[in-house]
C-alpha cells in the first residue's frame, strides 16, 4: 500500500507536506497520503448530533483553561484502553459539513494484545464495506464486494479492471501502524475515528501533542450507562472533542468532534456492546489473499511527485479562514505548506 488518507468530491485531504526552497530554483519534496471515505446516506445520526454551520466557528469561543480533574478522566480513558488484553465494540459513525452528510455507517472493531486488530464497516443502507485485519506483522485490507473508488480522476474502465478480488497490504509491526489512518479505505461512509483505535496497542495520536485543555461538563446517561462528560480542546479550540466516558470502565459511549476551519466539519460516534478482556480467537486476525486475487496499488502517489530541482507549478488554495493563497505571491521566499488532518 503506497498511500492512505481521504480524497475525492466528498473526501477530505488527509496529509500533504511540501517544502519549497526558492533561490537556486523551486525545489520540492513531499508525500501524498490519501484515504477515501465514500459518501453515505443521510439517515438518522447518533443523538446530540445537531446541525453544523456552513461557516467556520470562532475558535476563541472554544478555548478554555485545563481542569486537572477533567484531564485525569481523559488520561483514565487512555489507560483503560492500553491496559486491556482485548477490546471489542460496535460503533455508529457519522460525519458532515455544511449540512451535507459525508458518511454514515456502522463498524465493528476487535482489538487484542499484543498487536492484533480487525475492523469491518457497513453503510447505513446495509452495503458491506471492506475488512481491515492486522495479523501481528502485516496489515491487510480487502473487500468482499467491490472496492471504493479512490479519487475522482479514476476512469470507469480503470475502476472496473481492479474493483474486485483485490487487496492492499503493508507492514504493521508493533508501534508501526495507526488504525485510524487506514479505516477510511474501507468505504461504506467510514472516515477517521475520533479516538484512534491503535491507542489500544500503545499508539499516541499526533494530535495529543497539541491538547491544551480538558474541562468537566458534569455527568449524563447514555442508555443505561452513567457517564462523565468532558470536553477536550486541541490547538486552542481548532479541534474539540466531547466525550461521554462510562463510569463502569472509563471507555467512551458517545463521542463528538468539531473541526473549526472555513466550514466546520463534525463527526459523531456512539459505542455499544463494549466488551473488555473477552477471549477473542486468533483466527479473527488471520487472512491471506486467495490465489486468484491481486494486490491493488493506490493510483498516482509517487508518479505525481516532482523531482528535486523541478520548478513548482503555480497554484491557489484556500486558507483556514477561506481567503485565497497563491504560491507565486511568495516568489523569492522560503515557503512551507503543510495541510494536515486537523482541517
Amino acid at each position: 500500500m503506497t498511500a492512505s488518507g481521504q480524497l475525492g468530491s466528498r473526501w477530505i485531504v488527509a496529509i500533504v507536506a511540501i517544502v519549497l526552497v526558492i533561490g537556486l530554483g523551486w525545489l520540492i519534496w513531499g508525500r501524498d497520503r490519501t484515504t477515501p471515505a465514500g459518501p453515505g446516506p443521510a439517515s438518522a445520526a447518533p443523538s446530540d448530533a445537531g446541525a453544523v454551520s456552513g461557516k467556520g466557528s470562532d475558535t476563541t469561543a472554544a478555548r478554555f483553561e485545563d481542569e486537572p480533574a477533567a484531564h485525569a478522566l481523559f488520561d483514565q480513558m487512555i489507560e483503560a484502553m492500553r491496559k486491556a488484553d482485548s477490546l471489542s465494540y460496535v460503533g455508529h459513525y457519522r460525519w458532515e459539513a455544511k449540512g451535507v452528510v459525508l458518511g454514515d455507517c456502522t463498524y465493528q472493531a476487535w482489538l487484542k494484545k499484543p498487536n492484533y486488530f480487525r475492523v469491518e464497516a457497513r453503510s447505513a443502507r446495509g452495503k458491506r464495506g471492506g475488512i481491515l485485519i492486522g495479523d501481528g506483522n502485516d496489515l491487510w485490507i480487502y473487500w468482499l464486494q467491490e472496492r471504493p473508488r479512490f479519487g475522482s480522476e479514476e476512469t470507469d474502465e480503470a475502476y472496473e479492471r481492479t474493483a474486485r478480488n483485490v487487496y492492499m497490504t503493508k507492514p504493521a509491526g508493533p508501534g508501526m501502524h495507526s488504525i485510524g489512518h487506514e479505516v477510511g479505505l474501507l468505504g461504506a461512509g467510514m472516515s477517521v475515528p475520533i479516538i484512534d483505535l491503535s491507542t489500544f496497542h500503545g499508539y499516541t495520536d499526533s494530535l495529543l501533542a497539541y491538547l491544551d485543555g480538558v474541562k468537566d461538563l458534569g455527568t449524563e446517561k447514555v442508555g443505561d450507562e452513567e457517564c462523565d462528560k468532558i470536553e477536550v480542546s486541541i490547538m486552542q479550540g481548532q479541534r474539540v472533542w466531547t466525550l461521554w466516558l462510562s463510569r463502569s470502565d472509563h471507555l467512551p459511549r458517545k463521542l463528538k468532534q468539531i473541526v473549526r476551519v472555513s466550514s466546520d466539519v463534525a463527526a459523531y460516534e456512539e459505542w455499544s456492546s463494549v466488551t473488555l478482556n473477552a477471549d477473542i480467537p486468533d483466527a479473527m486476525f488471520a487472512w491471506k489473499p486467495p490465489e486468484d486475487w491481486t494486490e491493488y496499488q493506490m493510483p498516482g502517489s509517487e508518479e505525481r511527485l516532482l523531482k528535486p530541482g523541478t520548478k513548482a507549478p503555480d497554484f491557489e488554495l484556500a486558507s483556514a479562514d477561506g481567503k485565497p493563497i497563491k504560491l507565486s505571491a511568495y516568489r523569492g521566499q522560503v515557503v512551507w505548506l503543510y495541510i494536515w488532518r486537523a482541517g
